[in-house]
């Protein structure tokens, strides 16, 4: 019997029915996975977006920090390199020898370093990471270490053993003259200590900004990956 038109669309439908029948909970699930998917897209798209989003402000976060660090970490430089380049020029001979500082260099020096950075340790005092913050309570005490003893040295040449409002004995006036001559002698070792606190500074400086450069890094590969 030959199979007309008719008959193999009946069959067709027939089977149609019995498979949908025999898995209706399947298609009925894929369907229904199929709409949530279809309904769900823009959702997905739109935290996608949003994330993509948050890692740019991050990166444009990131990126005023390391402008600043970088910005910051210059002018300390400026402020106090020249200064303490002075102070090795006075203690210590062009061999780098250790040498006596004179009265008039030591208030010279003092004056020069003097306040220099308090806009940096004090003001700004706090406000970076710890490795820094420790970094710049080193240099604090490393400079006032300094400065206060070139203070002792200077202080008799524009002082003398009886003032205005003040009376020295002579055991005074003698431990006075003592500190000026000690303080002479140890200068050089203290502007050593100041340049080495200097540099350690330079170092964690450093260090917090190749961080934020790597971080930089890490974020522009994210999103370059999900533009």
């Amino acid at each position: 019997m030959v199979a007309t038109a008719p008959h193999l669309f009946a069959a067709f439908f027939a089977a149609a029915g019995n498979f949908i029948y025999n898995y209706q909970t399947l298609i009925t699930g894929a369907a229904a996975i199929g709409a949530a998917w279809y309904a769900g897209a823009p959702v997905w798209r739109q935290l996608k977006d949003s994330n993509l989003q948050t890692r740019i402000m991050h990166r444009e976060t990131l990126a005023i920090r390391l402008r600043e660090a970088e910005e910051r970490a210059a002018r300390v430089a400026k402020s106090i390199d020249e200064p303490l380049w002075t102070a090795q020029r006075v203690t210590s001979d062009p061999v780098g020898e250790p040498i006596e500082i004179g009265e008039h260099d030591a208030h010279g020096v003092e004056q020069m370093i003097q306040g220099a950075l308090d806009w940096y340790l004090v003001t700004l005092e706090g406000t970076e990471d710890a490795p820094v913050e420790a970094a710049k309570t080193a240099l604090k005490a490393a400079l006032k270490d300094l400065t206060d003893t070139l203070s002792d040295v200077h202080w008799p040449a524009w002082n003398d053993q009886h003032g205005e409002d003040y009376s020295m004995t002579d055991d005074q006036w003698a431990e006075v003259l003592q500190r000026a001559d000690e303080g002479a002698k140890q200068a050089s070792a203290k502007v050593s200590a100041a340049w080495k606190a200097n540099r350690t500074l330079k170092d964690a400086q450093q260090g917090t900004i190749d961080g934020l450069r790597k971080q930089i890094a890490a974020l522009d590969q994210s999103i370059a990956r999900n533009a």
